[in-house]
């Protein structure tokens, strides 16, 4: 089983380099394999030798929404569970390593790990100001296949979208608080 981690330079904005470190040492503690993959719609110059410092590949997407990016990353990675970390990550190895031991065992289908704990109006008061999400989602490939991924016109409710939905397909979700 290998874990595709896929993160958005523009969503990870100056919390990139940081994220990246704490991704590679994340994958330092885990058996699976592990490939990182960032997409990214700024063209910053420096992202190339960032990417190769960690270890990530780096996947141009010029001017599309997130959703559309991520989908992008999903069609170029080989995992069979897909991980979307947090920009605001503090995600420990013992909680990536059960979501996808559960994952690959077929015990669960998608886990959410928030790294804040936040409540309603935080949420939304977060969606509005146009911040990223505050939880890492950890999903099975075949099941964000059979629901079409991303909706590829949404930006940053893309993550959101994507829970709703596969509520409402009745994935089995467990979220972990932080």
């Amino acid at each position: 089983m290998t874990l595709s981690l896929i993160l958005d330079v523009r969503t990870a904005g100056h919390r990139l380099p940081r994220q990246l470190h704490a991704l590679q040492r994340l994958a330092r503690h885990l058996a699976e394999p592990i490939e990182l993959l960032a997409t990214d719609n700024t063209g910053d110059a420096r992202l190339p030798r960032l990417m190769q410092r960690y270890g990530a590949r780096l996947l141009p997407c010029q001017g599309t929404p997130l959703g559309d990016r991520l989908n992008t990353a999903v069609a170029r990675s080989q995992g069979s569970v897909l991980v979307f970390p947090a920009p605001d990550l503090r995600l420990p190895h013992h909680w990536l390593a059960r979501a996808a031991e559960r994952i690959a065992h077929q015990q669960g289908d998608v886990m959410i790990f928030a790294s804040r704990s936040l409540g309603p109006l935080d949420r939304l008061r977060r969606r509005l100001q146009g911040q990223p999400p505050t939880e890492t989602l950890c999903v099975a490939r075949p099941w964000f296949e059979r629901i079409g991924g991303f909706d590829p016109a949404l930006d940053l409710d893309a993550v959101t979208n994507l829970l709703e939905r596969l509520r409402a397909c009745q994935a089995r979700i467990e979220r972990s608080p932080a």
